[in-house]
């Protein structure tokens, strides 16, 4: 293995290099979307339980924790560390194809990986790194059970590699279905399948735990994401996803967090179940003619399918989701680039048109890059490309408002609600906008009726008690507080908000009381302290 090291270290620095400047102008951007709940507003992100209460997905959580003891919130290493899995998956990718095939297919396949901006998503985004570290050890790990066949040292350590892939991201379960279809393809289920047993162990039992824990993500997608129950029908959803995964990765011009634009006329529809056939048909052709193109075709299927049940889990399309997956069809075109490099006519042209497209493909990632700078450049990137997407209206309007146009970000909001009626967060954004341009009544309006939608808003509580005290309405406040505080006990913001109210009706005691309850929570809150020296005067 150092031999290899040494053998490739040019090429491999060659690699590093060219992601480090592809990428190098997104280690500035700030902290985005899901990175404000999880990193930014995370209380328990410096408390080691922050690590314990994820053990059954500790590395990520063990990372960021790490990361904000060593820099505290600075984006920089946060990134950074998703763009080491990168190069760690592109360096794995190189010596797994270098191994199978040839150094020449190998190149190619990892040059391609290096700069696609399909996979900026992933790595641009701090959240969405959780896609190239589990892709990094589950491809270490099949890497070393392929090498484990003729070197049987090896094969610890790939179990090892596949334990932190689960313990990085579920969809690592598809490496036992990857390791199957590799032996069907190209080796022997009987004389592996010994092997093949800790493999299916650890992935039974880690998707025996995760199914008990669907309910947790059910209630994640539903109350925050307001995504309705249901079953979806996969005879047109995967249809529009793989064709869709397959369009991005030729032609990657509208790259988006939300793919909204996913309903379809019933001619272009036809045309990509068409093409879902004429794919699967590839698949069925190749397992008799080619068993590489079986293979890796397959393995795209493979490790989407955790994306593509009826159920609604996740999205039907996400870009971080073909991270891996990607790299099927990236090996296939490689390998279609040396077949045709070996024309004496083609050679050259060959060359240049392929320099020519990392070339592009860097730019282009670049480009994505600068859409994720911050929370204003990101969004309104995201509504060119996602304009049905009520979630990015959602955004928009806290955008617009920041920036002051009151009346467009009350504009935002309301279309956010016409597409998704709903949609608690928007009414309670919504809101915020009238409560900011004066117009309490609507404000109190759109905080009920959010409050209704998602009886766990507690926030649209406290803004009605708080559109309450300004008008004077002590007792009405108080009722709000009540509410809210029923829903989130261990707010010391609320208990607070209680004593100012009592202060404010001259009731000391009760004041003194809710002061005294918030500084349980919260020993050392100023506010807290300072209201029970004003309760005990």
């Amino acid at each position: 293995m150092s031999n290899w090291f040494q053998k490739n270290a040019p090429f491999l620095g060659v690699l590093a290099l060219l992601i480090f400047i592809t990428y190098s102008n997104s280690l500035s951007n700030a902290f985005l979307s899901d990175d404000i709940a999880e990193i930014v507003n995370n209380k328990n992100l410096g408390s080691f339980s922050y690590v314990t209460d994820h053990f059954y997905g500790f590395i990520r959580p063990l990372l960021n924790f790490l990361i904000f003891h060593l820099t505290g919130l600075n984006p920089f290493l946060f990134r950074f560390t998703n763009i080491l899995f990168h190069i760690g998956t592109t360096w794995v990718i190189f010596g797994l194809v270098s191994y199978l095939y040839s150094k020449k297919v190998a190149i190619f396949t990892a040059l391609i990986f290096a700069v696609h901006p399909l996979l900026s998503e992933p790595i641009a985004w701090i959240s969405g790194g959780l896609y190239p570290q589990y892709s990094f050890f589950f491809l270490l790990s099949f890497l070393l059970y392929i090498l484990s066949k003729k070197k049987g040292g090896y094969y610890p350590w790939s179990i090892l590699s596949f334990f932190l892939s689960i313990m990085s991201h579920i969809s690592s379960l598809m490496l036992i279905p990857t390791l199957i279809l590799y032996e069907i393809a190209f080796g022997s289920i009987k004389k592996s399948w010994k092997k093949l047993v800790p493999f299916l162990i650890l992935s039974l039992l880690y998707g025996l735990f995760a199914y008990a824990n669907l309910g947790e993500r059910e209630t994640t997608l539903t109350q925050i994401h307001y995504q309705e129950r249901g079953v979806d029908n996969i005879l047109i959803t995967i249809p529009i996803a793989i064709s869709s995964y397959l369009e991005l990765l030729v032609w990657p011009k509208d790259l988006t967090i939300y793919h909204s634009e996913l309903s379809f006329e019933p001619m272009n529809f036809i045309i990509r179940a068409v093409v879902l056939i004429v794919y699967l048909g590839a698949i069925v052709y190749g397992f008799f003619k080619n068993k590489v193109a079986f293979f890796w075709l397959s393995f795209v299927i493979i490790t989407l399918i955790p994306t593509l049940t009826p159920f609604r889990w996740t999205w039907i399309v996400a870009e971080r989701y073909i991270y891996l997956g990607s790299l099927g069809i990236f090996i296939l075109v490689a390998w279609l680039i040396v077949k045709l490099s070996y024309k004496k006519n083609l050679t050259k042209l060959i060359y240049i048109m392929f320099t020519l497209v990392i070339v592009t493909l860097s730019a282009r990632t670049i480009f994505r890059n600068m859409d994720w700078r911050n929370e204003d450049t990101f969004w309104i990137a995201t509504g060119k490309t996602s304009p049905s997407s009520p979630n990015n209206h959602n955004n928009l309007g806290d955008v617009y408002g920041r920036l002051g146009d009151k009346q467009r970000s009350i504009q935002e909001f309301q279309t956010a609600i016409l597409l998704k009626p709903n949609y608690a967060d928007a009414y309670h954004n919504l809101g915020n906008a009238y409560r900011d341009s004066e117009d309490i009544g609507k404000a109190i309006e759109s905080y009920q009726i959010a409050a209704k939608l998602n009886p766990r808003l507690w926030q649209s509580h406290q803004n009605i008690a708080a559109s309450y005290f300004e008008q004077g309405k002590f007792d009405l406040s108080l009722q709000e507080l009540d509410k809210a505080i029923a829903i989130n006990p261990k707010n010391p913001n609320l208990l607070i908000g209680k004593g100012i109210i009592y202060l404010q009706i001259k009731n000391k005691e009760a004041a003194r009381e809710s002061f005294l309850k918030a500084l349980q929570v919260d020993p050392e809150n100023p506010q807290a302290n300072m209201g029970l020296v004003e309760a005990s005067k």
